[in-house]
């Protein structure tokens, strides 16, 4: 799955988002449902007070035994009156208003206002307007039962809302003379008192302050997170990039990068710590760089040394074994003049011994002045296309006779006609070598394998012998110059180390290689290969 990257910036930005908006938005929603509450409790406490002053307004009236009121009057006309008491005085009729008929006009004149509206209820009225409905019954038979002292509820008449308050009304000793056929006893629930208090006003401010709280709120959030992420940008993430940008040039090598952080803090701090590190890392480059060039230029001044040395030495090989090869040659010539002349009485072991040590150091100078040569590049190739199979079966049958010495069989296999380009005397070298070294390191009786594959790219030559195998710590030195390993059970070492080092230079020179494969004690096996095509 692949990992989701994201800049430092949209982390905090999302971190505050989090934080923030479900903190504001908890701050937010608690108020309006507190402001909500409160508007309810306005509400109760409202008809609390209102229904108190309604029923401290009847108990002043019981007290005065009811309010005369002039029949002419405006505040008495459409008005019914269950009891016939009336008054005749100088000024006219006047009829006695009861508590509950009071009540019916002040819920007139407050309705007529829009303020709020107010009755009586009872189970068995007098007047039939005081009927109660199905809230009105429940909450009398609570009062009665239950003695609890109010009930309210919400509801919805004619498209408005209305808050509806009630709280009982008790029988009292100036009420006996009118509800004495009804009710036996004072202090017992003769009724209730409903107010009405219309909400539609409080529920539309409820509304709108929910919209306000909302688009309040909202521009809060929006303008606490940019306020914290300018805040944070300038104070942390934009000393991060600088300094994240000042360590990228750094990176890049350019040691006289300085950041330039003015935060007074710890940032600041920091920059001057990094520029610090920086004119510390420039000061160790210069001092570096000076090493360097002085090291560079006693290395040149050494390798030139070197080169000059190194070539005074391969021209003084090359002259050398130049100079050898004419008097060894004539040397050797005298010694085969000396062969065919010296009498069997006269010992001829010691012309044999002579003559050995002298093939060995024709070979010895041969080696050098190959290598020499090889070494300083001055070698002349000659790539034709020859017949490789034929040039392994001429070489077999010049050796063939170093191996009948020693009882070595030498196994071949000539796999057909195989066209190389490569320099046949090279390549012969290379062969001779090989094979002379598997003769050489071979215990007597044993055999000698030559074998020869091919694929579409090259052609591969193996010599597998049965003699003491190469130690493994050997294994890959023996292609080194001067480098020699032990030629026999006795774990001695002969020659000079030069032999396996030109085979190297010839094949690669033809774009192959050449390896060895040996189990110790058992026997070697040599490997070289050869392009069909030259590089």
């Amino acid at each position: 799955m692949k990992k989701l990257h994201l800049s430092l910036q949209i982390k905090f930005l999302l971190s505050i988002i989090l934080i923030i908006v479900p903190v504001l938005g908890i701050i937010f929603t608690w108020t309006g449902i507190q402001n909500e509450k409160q508007a309810k409790e306005q509400v109760l406490t409202q008809a609390r007070v209102l229904s108190r002053q309604v029923i401290l307004t009847r108990q002043w009236i019981t007290d005065c035994g009811g309010v005369m009121v002039p029949l002419e009057s405006k505040g008495a006309k459409n008005t019914t009156f269950f009891i016939d008491d009336r008054l005749q005085t100088s000024r006219g009729w006047y009829q006695r208003f009861s508590p509950a008929m009071v009540t019916r006009k002040l819920s007139q004149y407050s309705l007529k206002q829009d303020l709020y509206q107010f009755r009586l209820a009872s189970l068995r009225p007098l007047n039939p307007e005081n009927m109660p409905d199905d809230f009105e019954k429940k909450a009398l038979n609570h009062f009665k039962q239950k003695k609890i002292t109010e009930i309210f509820r919400y509801e919805t008449r004619d498209g408005k809302h209305y808050f509806q308050y009630m709280v009982p009304l008790y029988m009292e000793k100036g009420c006996l003379k009118c509800h004495k056929a009804k009710e036996k006893s004072p202090n017992a629930v003769r009724g209730g008192l409903s107010v009405f208090l219309s909400v539609d006003r409080m529920a539309s401010a409820i509304r709108i302050n929910h919209v306000k709280l909302a688009i309040y709120g909202t521009s809060l959030i929006v303008l606490t997170i940019f306020t914290l992420f300018f805040l944070m940008r300038r104070v942390v993430i934009k000393p991060l990039q600088e300094m994240e940008k000042m360590t990228s040039e750094i990176g890049r090598g350019n040691l006289d990068a300085r950041v330039n952080i003015n935060t007074g803090d710890e940032f600041e701090m920091l920059g001057l710590a990094f520029n610090h590190m920086a004119l510390k890392l420039s000061k160790g480059r210069d001092s570096l760089e000076e090493k360097i060039a002085q090291a560079t230029l006693e290395l040149s001044e050494a390798n030139q040394e070197l080169k000059t040395l190194d070539q005074l030495k391969s021209d003084f090989l090359a002259n050398m074994s130049h100079e050898l090869r004419s008097p060894l040659t004539v040397i050797r010539g005298g010694i085969d003049y000396l062969n065919r002349k010296i009498k069997i009485e006269d010992n001829p072991n010691y012309l044999e011994i002579i003559d050995k040590n002298l093939t060995r150091l024709i070979h010895l100078v041969s080696d050098m002045f190959d290598f020499t040569k090889i070494e300083a590049k001055k070698i002349d190739w000659s790539f034709e296309h020859e017949n490789l199979t034929l040039l392994i079966y001429e070489v077999t049958e010049i050796i063939n006779p170093l191996a009948i010495e020693k009882k070595i069989e030498l196994i071949y296999e000539n796999p057909g006609d195989i066209i190389l380009e490569f320099d046949l005397e090279r390549i012969e070298q290379v062969l001779v070598n090989l094979i002379e070294n598997a003769i050489k390191f071979s215990d007597q009786k044993t055999k000698i394998r030559l074998n020869v594959q091919q694929d579409s790219e090259s052609v591969t030559v193996s010599i597998k012998d049965q003699g003491i195998g190469i130690p493994e710590i050997n294994i890959e030195a023996i292609f080194d110059k001067f480098s020699t390993a032990p030629s026999g059970r006795d774990t001695k070492t002969e020659g000079t180390g030069l032999g396996l080092a030109i085979c190297k230079a010839i094949v690669e020179a033809h774009g192959g290689k050449i390896w060895a494969e040996s189990i110790s004690g058992v026997s070697s096996t040599f490997y070289f290969t050869l392009p069909k095509k030259r590089p």
